[in-house]
């Protein structure tokens, strides 16, 4: 849960930074800001419960000691997968950010750099959270995962609605925001 409440504060640092653009007249840096208020609100509700289900259902939150998530927790799986991925909802407000401060930034080096910064660092964060699905959905459940209870109905019920919600924040709120 503490890597996902450091996530939460440079997603808030998009959001800021959208809001910056805005000043210099990016109305598209705007709108990507609010957008990605809400596509981050699912996106890491979901993220959370599904910490959180780890830990009731499997005693931890360990990433290390997780393995073939996706044989024995299909539901959860799908959600720790769609949750961090592109097209999924941060996609869209993010693009929305970065092409903002892109064309903010033709006619300002410093915003320029700061766009090829928040460009450097999302890439980076893609690629750490490739790794771990890498190493905690494929292949055959670990020892802590075989020995986990199941999940709750009540838990999967609810990872669906986020996931259905994660799904269609994106370009539903790009539509709404035009």
């Amino acid at each position: 849960k503490r890597l996902l409440a450091f996530s939460t504060i440079a997603q808030l640092a998009y959001v800021f930074f959208g809001l910056g653009l805005s000043v210099f007249g990016s109305q598209m840096a705007f709108n990507g800001a609010v957008e990605h208020i809400f596509n981050h609100a699912f996106t890491k509700t979901l993220f959370f419960l599904i910490a959180g289900s780890l830990s009731f259902t499997l005693g931890t939150r360990m990433l290390p000691k997780i393995q073939g998530l996706m044989k024995k927790y299909p539901v959860t799986g799908v959600g720790f997968a769609i949750a961090g991925v592109p097209p999924m909802s941060t996609f869209f407000s993010k693009f929305q950010i970065i092409s903002g401060g892109f064309a903010v930034g033709a006619t300002n080096t410093v915003i320029f750099v700061l766009v090829c910064v928040m460009v450097v660092e999302t890439v980076a964060t893609f690629a750490w959270f490739l790794r771990w699905m890498g190493k905690v959905l494929p292949g055959e459940p670990s020892e802590t995962l075989a020995a986990g209870q199941p999940l709750p109905r009540a838990m999967a019920f609810v990872f669906v609605v986020l996931m259905i919600m994660v799904v269609v924040a994106g370009p539903l709120s790009s539509s709404w925001m035009g």
